[in-house]
């Protein structure tokens, strides 16, 4: 008879321990992950870091493009009221109603308001000198233009318009008027400068009275020494503050913007 065999002789293997499973599946190789990048290429990594750098270099020049073509703009803007307009203006050495020597360089700086005339003028000058004053005064209302314009007066009479008889002929005007006179040549160099015609009779006997023909305008220049604009005799006084005070403004707001 056939018998079962011995446990001690089974033919099955005993199963290994959870420990030992897992030690073996640790220590078999992972399979490595493959990188959605390719690895040449310009979309590698390495072509997207240069994609990124050349693109913050391109951001930063035309950054640095657009601050020059705002600053070229903003500085043509404020040549713009000076485009086209005559060359008035320039360098002349006179003297003043105090006696003291007195150049163009002296208004550097400040805003003013130049008219050319004679202090034996019987009804024109004074009547521009007026004006000239009752804007001033319209313009002292404003804080931007109070005290922001200097007048000036230049003969065109420097035969009798000594210092003396000057400084005595504005006491009629406004108390800033600055008065100037000169040699007959230094009064051609200035008249020259703004463009200015005048003419006395060519025989006048000793203390012979005569008036003298000459344009009749006023200059007002920038703090630079550059023309800004010419009012006539038909200019009122409420026409001139206003359009002063305007041309102010815009020379300021330009000067600022440069300057940021």
């Amino acid at each position: 008879t056939l018998t079962k065999p011995s446990a001690a002789y089974s033919t099955n293997v005993p199963p290994k321990n959870n420990s030992e499973a897992e030690q073996q599946k640790a220590e078999e190789p992972k399979p490595k992950r493959e990188s959605l990048l390719p690895s040449s290429g310009p979309l590698s990594p390495i072509g997207i870091t240069l994609f990124l750098a050349t693109a913050a270099g391109i951001l930063y020049y035309f950054t640095i493009k657009k601050e020059m073509v705002r600053q070229e703009r903003i500085e043509n803007q404020a040549k713009e009221e000076m485009f086209g307009r005559p060359a008035i203006g320039g360098p002349f050495e006179l003297t003043d109603h105090n006696g003291k020597p007195f150049t163009d360089k002296d208004l550097v700086g400040k805003f003013s308001l130049i008219y050319f005339g004679f202090c034996h003028c019987p009804d024109i000058c004074p009547d521009e000198m007026d004006k000239i004053g009752d804007a001033l005064e319209i313009l002292n209302r404003n804080r931007l233009t109070r005290d922001a314009i200097t007048p000036v007066f230049i003969t065109c009479d420097p035969q009798r318009d000594s210092p003396e008889a000057i400084k005595e002929y504005l006491q009629q005007f406004h108390p800033k008027f600055v008065g100037l006179t000169g040699s007959i040549d230094q009064i051609r160099t200035a008249c020259k400068a703004f463009r200015v015609y005048f003419s006395k009779p060519p025989k006048v006997a000793e203390n012979q009275d005569y008036l003298v023909d000459h344009s009749i305008f006023s200059y007002f220049m920038d703090p630079d020494g550059e023309f800004i604009d010419v009012y006539g005799k038909d200019r009122t006084a409420e026409y001139m503050a206003a359009d002063i005070e305007r041309r102010v403004k815009q020379y300021v707001d330009a000067k600022q913007k440069i300057q940021k």
